[in-house]
């Protein structure tokens, strides 16, 4: 039992480290601006860990990021938004167990999912709580362009890691 949780700890700060990193990655997309890949490690960290341990890694490397970043206004919603989606993913998977559909049709659905409650959340956070308003449908097609992004990542990192023998580390 104490081995099965020191992997689930050293598993969480790895994920943790990644999702910090990726979202510090500035990616260029031309038409809106820049994203970052933090969304497809958030993703793969659920499909891969699972549990709270997901839930926390995921949400907390994001946050860390927002601060190191210099937007501190943002890291108390990105706390909260990438717990919920990785809750979404996690609730995802398990419904499409019960359905036995097939398991990439599940990470797929529950990227897709996930996304959308990051492109939601990020809405009403910036025109309730920052007061933008209508003005924060303008960051809509940043967040759609992350999104999708995110969820080609981490499709193709789940597919290669687990064409590599790496297989997933659940709770």
């Amino acid at each position: 039992m104490h081995q099965k949780r020191l992997q689930c700890v050293v598993f969480s700060a790895m994920f943790c480290a990644l999702v910090f990193a990726a979202t510090m990655i500035a990616v260029p997309t031309g038409l809106v601006g820049n994203v970052n890949l933090g969304d497809g490690v958030l993703l793969l960290c659920a499909w891969m860990l699972g549990g709270p341990w997901a839930v926390a890694s995921a949400a907390l490397g994001a946050a860390l990021a927002d601060l190191a970043a210099g937007y501190a206004i943002y890291a108390p919603a990105t706390l909260v938004i990438k717990a919920l989606m990785v809750v979404a993913v996690l609730f995802v998977c398990r419904a499409m167990e019960g359905l036995r559909l097939s398991a990439r049709l599940s990470r797929v659905l529950s990227a897709i999912c996930a996304e959308l409650i990051m492109l939601v959340g990020y809405f009403l956070y910036e025109a309730f709580v920052l007061q933008y308003g209508l003005a924060a449908t303008a960051n809509i097609p940043f967040n759609a362009v992350q999104g999708a992004l995110g969820i080609v990542l981490s499709l193709v990192l789940y597919e290669v890691l687990e064409r590599a023998g790496i297989g997933v580390h659940r709770e």
